[in-house]
């Protein structure tokens, strides 16, 4: 058994990692991930039994993550460690299944309590499963989803065969226990083909099933198959052959022929290389997979994608890295000429690209939105991160589920837009909030001002006060402040025989000398000698 920490913090994981008797509980790996994003690849890789994690961290939160494990990882028991007493924070923990909620900081008695309850849930499931699977099936309805799942944890590595029952699976599926060389292809609904589903009612279970049903009518003709629904993330169907590289390249032809004749709509296969069955099944399904990825989305007739070792020219430097400052610069210009001839000059560039596969196309989409998010910190920088706005990114497929760079174009534009007009406005309100500022000090300046006055009475932190007041006026508060108070007793010396200490008070300064102090810096001369000048 494996686990798993998550947490920004490394001393938090640490902890974790320290408190707990992982042999005791037959756990020897122990992994560890700073954000969810970097935790859903582990889990994905090595299937932990326990997660620990955090929720608020950056790139992916704990609520994210949560609800990716209860979709994608059901029969892993996790618990939450969190600063946090809030509600807001509590809730995800038991919406998606968490077993226990700690707060920081941490003990090793909670830790060890709340890993053995985790540990004692996962042991009885997994019991009850296995019970399960060991019973008979004997509806026939029932029989598919059976297979579906075994077969789903076989290709994945998380069962070995003699699990799935060689006779059975022989007598039932026409696997043979002979078999010596398996060819494993995947076959992806993503991108989803808007009018297959929507004669599918938009129901992708139903979708996933009707194409293993054409699947397995294709591969019966010759007996050198088997197709089943795949249960995990990555794939929606997968398909077992016994053949020959050309047999197999040939019943998949027949399978897109034959969706396209049922329901108009052919699929991007992607296939591995063969591989000795059943010890080393999980390579060609794996290699299919990353065939589907690599495939070039700019060759929409070819539909079939055989895997390929990698090379070293495939990495291909993302087309926005040369193009991003610009981007933030029209975007900060808030002219929306200029980022529609900076987004055009990018489409350009795609354009005369000769290879663009889904992988780096996800990866090069992903960097973009990293990057733009970085961007809005920065530009909203008082602003919390749920209170950013939203930018809605998908990937730039049609309802045919082709790759489309004009789509690709118009959302990266449109998302640029956005951000421009929201800064723009923003910038606007920072000058209305900083016009305020002013008529309240030139109110009250008499009156004993700091940073923190102004913060509560605007509602905004001393930070904020200060910076954006810079940023408009391109003057420290405190300067304008002390510059108003000399101009106003600069006023009163000429124009009243009042003494310094009265002056000084009506001014704001509670203190004759700090007041003589800082008119002679400001103007280079005492009160007193201003007062006798001409």
């Amino acid at each position: 058994m494996k686990a798993l920490i998550v947490d920004d913090e490394m001393h938090v994981r640490e902890t974790v990692r320290y408190f707990i008797p992982w042999e005791n509980y037959g756990i020897k790996d122990v992994y560890e991930a700073g954000n969810g994003k970097e935790a859903i690849e582990i889990i994905q890789s090595e299937r932990p039994v326990l997660i620990f994690t955090d929720m608020v961290m950056p790139l992916m939160d704990g609520s994210q993550l949560l609800k990716w494990i209860q979709e994608n990882s059901p029969r892993s028991k996790t618990i939450v460690i969190s600063g946090y007493q809030d509600f807001n924070y509590v809730k995800p923990a038991i919406m998606y299944g968490g077993t226990d909620y700690l707060l920081k900081p941490l003990n090793s008695k909670q830790l060890v309590a709340a890993a053995e309850r985790a540990l004692n849930m996962w042991r009885q499931e997994e019991e009850e499963w296995i019970r399960s699977l060991d019973q008979e099936i004997q509806l026939n309805v029932l029989r598919p989803v059976y297979w579906d799942k075994l077969l789903t944890d076989f290709v994945s590595g998380a069962i070995p065969y003699p699990k799935l029952n060689p006779q059975r699976l022989e007598e039932e599926l026409g696997i043979r226990r002979s078999t010596e060389q398996v060819r494993v292809a995947v076959l992806s609904l993503d991108p989803v083909n808007r009018r297959f589903l929507n004669r599918l009612h938009d129901d992708r279970e139903l979708a996933s099933y009707v194409t293993v049903n054409v699947c397995n009518e294709v591969l019966a003709q010759g007996g050198c198959g088997h197709a089943f629904r795949y249960l995990n993330s990555g794939a929606d169907v997968v398909l077992l052959f016994y053949g020959t590289d050309q047999l197999v390249h040939e019943r998949l032809r027949q399978i897109n022929e034959a969706m396209q004749r049922t329901y108009q709509v052919q699929f991007d296969i992607g296939w591995g290389s063969a591989h000795a069955f059943p010890e080393e099944i999980q390579f060609s399904f794996e290699e299919s997979k990353e065939a589907l990825r690599r495939r070039n989305l700019l060759h929409r007739d070819q539909r079939i994608h055989e895997f390929r070792p990698r090379r070293g020219e495939d990495e291909i430097q993302s087309p926005f890295i040369p193009y991003m400052e610009k981007f933030k610069f029209y975007v900060m210009s808030g002219i929306h000429e200029k980022i529609k001839e900076a987004v055009h000059e990018w489409y350009l560039h795609i354009r005369g690209m000769q290879v663009i596969t889904a992988e780096q196309l996800e990866s090069w989409h992903e960097e973009f939105a990293d990057e733009v998010l970085r961007w809005q910190k920065e530009l909203f920088s008082e602003r919390l991160p749920s209170e950013l706005p939203l930018m809605r990114l998908e990937l730039p497929y049609d309802e045919a589920g082709n790759f489309s760079m004009e789509y690709w174009r118009d959302q990266i534009e449109n998302a640029l837009f956005g951000i421009s007009s929201e800064f723009v406005g923003s910038k606007k309100l920072d000058s209305q909030l900083v016009k305020d500022i002013k008529q309240y000090i030139h109110t009250n300046y008499h009156q004993e001002i700091t940073l923190q006055h102004i913060a509560d009475r605007f509602f905004i932190s001393r930070e904020n006060v200060s910076r954006k007041f810079k940023q408009v006026s391109s003057e420290n508060l405190s300067d304008y402040l002390s510059n108003l108070r000399i101009d106003k007793a600069k006023q009163l010396l000429k124009n009243s025989d009042l003494r310094l200490s009265q002056i000084s008070t009506m001014v704001g300064f509670q203190d004759e000398k700090y007041f003589s102090r800082v008119f002679k810096k400001v103007t280079g001369m005492t009160p007193r000698a201003y007062r006798k000048s001409d």
